[in-house]
C-alpha cells in the first residue's frame, strides 16, 4: 500500500487495519479494471465515456488519498475534453505506471 494512502486512511478510519485493507483493496481493483476501461475508450475515440472513467477514477483515488492518480485522472479528464488523444493516450500510461505502486 502507498504510504501516502496508509497515512491519510488510517487518520480517517481510526487505523481500523481490516476497513483499511478492504477499502484499499477494492480500490486497486476498480481502479485497475478503470485503466482498461479508458484505453478502450480512447482507442474507441469515445471522449464522452473516457471523461466519466477518468471522473471515477479521480473519485475513487481521492477517497483512499491517492493523490497522485487523482491529479493525473483530472489531467486527463481535460486531454478528454479537448480531443488530445495524444496526451490522453500519454495520462492513461500515466495512470497505468502508477498501478505498479499500488
Amino acid at each position: 500500500m502507498k504510504k501516502c494512502c496508509q497515512d491519510y486512511m488510517n487518520e480517517q478510519f481510526g487505523g481500523d487495519a481490516d476497513l483499511i485493507a478492504e477499502i484499499y483493496n477494492e480500490y486497486v481493483s476498480s481502479v485497475t479494471g478503470k485503466i482498461a476501461e479508458a484505453q478502450t475508450a480512447l482507442a474507441e475515440q469515445n471522449r464522452t465515456a473516457l471523461d466519466r472513467i477518468a471522473h471515477t477514477i479521480k473519485g475513487n483515488a481521492l477517497a483512499v488519498g491517492d493523490t497522485d492518480m487523482a491529479e493525473a485522472a483530472i489531467a486527463l479528464r481535460k486531454t478528454a475534453a479537448l480531443g488530445d488523444d495524444a496526451g490522453s493516450a500519454e495520462l492513461i500510461a500515466r495512470l497505468d505506471s502508477f498501478k505498479a505502486q499500488l
